[in-house]
């Protein structure tokens, strides 16, 4: 099938006959690349529904146009909750990604880290073998993460592994915290000791997580091979997303 945008945008708004509604979704059955498509109009939808911009549609094809005008400037994304932006933000790198999928296109780094690195949820447990201090620390350190002061949580989560290096549960979300604030060489460094440390529940998140900084970094052969232990592990987590990504990637 070639993928019209107007297909898409019809199945999307209950537009389609039965007969189209049949052949399209037996090509959907068939197609990644299409479900990737469906996905991003998807996305694109919520949030033209979540601001109101009634005339987003029509002006894609200006903000195609201004978009090839400015790839001469380097785009960074910071990896960050989603309500740290404004909608406008969301829908800009909505519309950046998008047409490069519709067209076809390959990704930048940049983009394919704003689009598959999504903010993971802080979850801390407090275990009986940690000492009171300890236990402050990570309570302090979750507190400053939810409310956005990263440096702040870094340096609680520094304090921990001070007291107790082994302590990966503060080494991986030291990393989060490094990515929130762009500081990706540092955030590397917390998830390669949590993965040599082996023994541990965050080994694939923190593999995860270490080839978005290595796109973020522009360090694309690294995150090509990366995200390709990822992809060929039948049993990792995030194997689809590798392959997504590995699809995407400029050659």
């Amino acid at each position: 099938m070639k993928r019209d945008r107007h297909i898409l945008q019809k199945y999307l708004d209950n537009e389609l006959s039965e007969k189209e509604l049949a052949r399209f979704e037996q090509e959907l059955n068939a197609s990644p690349e299409l479900l990737v498509d469906l996905d991003l109009y998807k996305e694109v939808d919520e949030a033209i529904a979540d601001t109101e911009v009634l005339d987003f549609r029509a002006q894609l094809t200006d903000l195609r146009e201004e978009t090839r005008r400015s790839e001469t400037g380097k785009r960074v994304f910071r990896f960050t909750r989603p309500w740290h932006y404004a909608a406008s933000a969301a829908l800009a790198l909505l519309v950046a990604i998008g047409l490069a999928t519709v067209l076809g296109r390959p990704l930048s780094n940049n983009d394919l880290f704003a689009k598959y690195m999504k903010p993971y949820e802080l979850v801390l447990t407090n275990r009986s073998v940690d000492n009171d201090y300890v236990k402050l620390l990570m309570g302090r350190a979750q507190e400053h993460f939810l409310k956005g002061e990263f440096e702040a949580a870094i340096d609680n989560f520094d304090e921990v592994l001070v007291l107790n290096s082994n302590k990966m549960e503060a080494d991986f979300y030291m990393g989060v915290s490094n990515m929130e604030i762009d500081q990706h060489k540092e955030a590397s460094k917390s998830f390669i000791r949590v993965i040599k440390q082996d023994d541990n529940l965050y080994i694939q998140k923190a593999e995860w997580f270490l080839a978005g900084c290595l796109l973020a970094m522009d360090e694309t052969d690294q995150a090509r091979r990366k995200l390709a232990s990822i992809a060929s592990s039948s049993n990792h987590y995030y194997m689809d997303d590798a392959a997504k990504i590995l699809k995407r990637m400029k050659r």
